[in-house]
């Protein structure tokens, strides 16, 4: 059987943790075996994740120092407590089968119990039924992952769409006003995609966006943003950013976007109209000021040739 799950057994009797491993290994799982609380939390830490750990209740370590030694209940507690280990299923292992006993390993975090002396049937049983429930956890996770980021994420380029900008600008804005830190703000619509459009077909345009799109994610810092504005406009959000770094980075990207575009045997050289607005913690007053005073100096750019960068006058107000 191919199986790729990994058991951490927590025995400190020797004989009872190799019988343990044979049997999960006799299922395809990998088993791995320790003797203590103290060294069950060591290799879930250094060798983790482990999809499932077998777990004694009675743990006696006479090498722990004196109050150093921990019980299966509190291992449980520690593994459950902790980010890195939380994922892994516990199953307690115990001689103790009254309510109150098995009470206390739920509430310590554990997901299932088994008494001894155990039925190895019941024993793989209960594992197998808990790794696929596992397994199908972990599947929902990912698509459910995978949704927010769809929600968020422009599907033709593969970079951040207009609603999640917003969200981004908006918390910029209240961040800036808080520490009075400068950031840009930079709104590109490229000037002859239409004709590229016309000429070549749509097909033909999504390439020459997909490129642009990675044009300008290039030399962007971690704490940058870029997205897809719409149809072919493009916006920059540059954290701590005064007005002379935004020229600079306008510059670049105008330079960069010149850089011919081949596809289907056919170059293109792209122009692009540039209207920047900077922000000093004070002016403009919201994100909707900022994205309108952003929007009137792109269109003065179109107006006058484009191919260039305007900055937005913001005057100052009470």
């Amino acid at each position: 059987m191919n199986n790729t799950s990994r058991i951490l057994i927590v025995e400190d009797n020797q004989s009872l943790s190799e019988i343990i491993r044979k049997i999960v290994e006799s299922e395809g799982y990998t088993g791995r075996c320790v003797y203590t609380g103290r060294e069950a939390l060591r290799v879930l830490k250094d060798e983790g994740p482990f999809d499932l750990t077998l777990l004694d209740v009675m743990l006696p370590d006479p090498t722990a120092p004196l109050g150093g030694g921990m019980d299966g209940l509190e291992v449980c507690q520690k593994i459950k407590s902790d980010p890195e280990m939380s994922d892994t299923i516990v199953f307690l292992v115990t001689v103790k089968d009254q309510p109150d006993d098995i009470m206390k390993g739920i509430d310590a975090g554990a997901d299932d119990y088994i008494t001894k002396p155990f039925n190895t049937t019941l024993l793989l049983a209960k594992i197998k039924a808990m790794l696929r429930i596992k397994n199908l956890s972990m599947e929902l996770k990912d698509k459910n992952r995978q949704l927010a980021e769809m929600a968020i994420t422009d599907g033709l380029t593969g970079v951040p769409n207009y609603r999640y900008f917003i969200e981004k600008l908006e918390e910029e804005v209240r961040r800036s006003r808080r520490y009075r830190t400068p950031f840009t703000l930079l709104l590109l619509d490229l000037d002859n995609f239409k004709e590229i459009n016309d000429s070549h077909g749509h097909r033909h345009g999504d390439y020459v966006l997909r490129e642009v799109a990675g044009r300008l994610q290039r030399g962007l810092r971690e704490t940058d943003l870029l997205a897809r504005y719409g149809g072919d406009e493009f916006v920059l959000l540059l954290t701590q950013t005064d007005i002379e770094g935004g020229r600079q980075v306008s510059n670049q990207i105008l330079a960069r976007l010149r850089e011919p575009i081949l596809t289907d045997n056919i170059s293109h050289s792209i122009k692009a109209s540039i209207g920047m607005v900077h922000f000093d913690g004070e002016r403009p007053k919201t994100a909707d000021d900022l994205i309108e005073g952003a929007d009137n100096a792109l269109y003065l750019a179109k107006e006058s040739g484009g191919n260039r960068l305007l900055v937005a006058n913001i005057p100052k107000t009470d």
